[in-house]
């Protein structure tokens, strides 16, 4: 069987997904804090049959109100992750091409539904949500898919904000009684897009919550 490649990009929330995803995959590890064209220059691989995107700094995920942030509070919290994606995108670009691959944007489900005390992380995050939808239309010809995979806020931020987070905007209890673990439960379903059962989807917003958010 020919060696697959995965690149995940994050920090203690890539940590779990790598260890989650298959023994089939060979996984690379990167989180500069600036990304360039040249960044994934020396991966050492020809290809990448999944990239996944789960980078958020620790200033971002943390409780601050709007109205106490600087512009440049603003632009490392917000506007540099976005820029960070797009990087990513770009870099990755031939060497999803070179495997027919998939991109997956991991986001919190602030990005939906917003977030009190987490406006630059559900303005970068929903951001990131459309640049996915975005990637699958223009890349669709080179046979790259590309989706957005959202998660309960208890991924990204600390259990107590995480918990008034998650009461403010389910719309009703898990139907599952629990929260999808991301090593145990997130993981194989990143690893499922970007299998040969999953190649007819691309462009997909898909909540894993365990059905908190289940909007009409």
């Amino acid at each position: 069987m020919a060696r697959r490649d995965a690149l995940i990009v994050g920090d203690a929330l890539g940590d779990r997904i790598a260890a989650g995803l298959s023994s089939n995959l060979h996984v690379h590890r990167r989180n500069p804090e600036i990304w360039t064209d040249h960044t994934l220059d020396d991966l050492g691989c020809d290809g990448l049959d999944l990239v996944v995107h789960c980078a958020y700094p620790a200033q971002s995920c943390r409780y601050q109100r709007l109205t106490t942030l600087s512009d440049d509070d603003w632009a490392t919290m917000s506007d540099r992750q976005l820029e960070n994606a797009v990087r990513l995108a770009r870099a990755a670009h031939p060497l999803l091409k070179a495997r027919h691959g998939t991109i997956v944007f991991v986001v919190p489900l602030m990005a939906s539904a917003g977030g009190d005390g987490f406006a630059a992380l559900a303005t970068a995050a929903e951001g990131i949500r459309i640049l996915a939808k975005s990637l699958a239309k223009s890349w669709g010809d080179d046979a790259i898919t590309a989706h957005a995979v959202t998660l309960d806020a208890g991924a990204f931020v600390e259990s107590a904000p995480a918990n008034t987070l998650a009461k403010s905007n389910a719309l009703h209890d898990s139907p599952l009684g629990r929260v999808p673990d991301d090593r145990d439960d997130v993981a194989p379903i990143i690893e499922w897009l970007a299998g040969p059962a999953a190649a007819p989807l691309t462009g997909t917003s898909l909540v894993v919550d365990g059905g908190l958010w289940m909007p009409g």
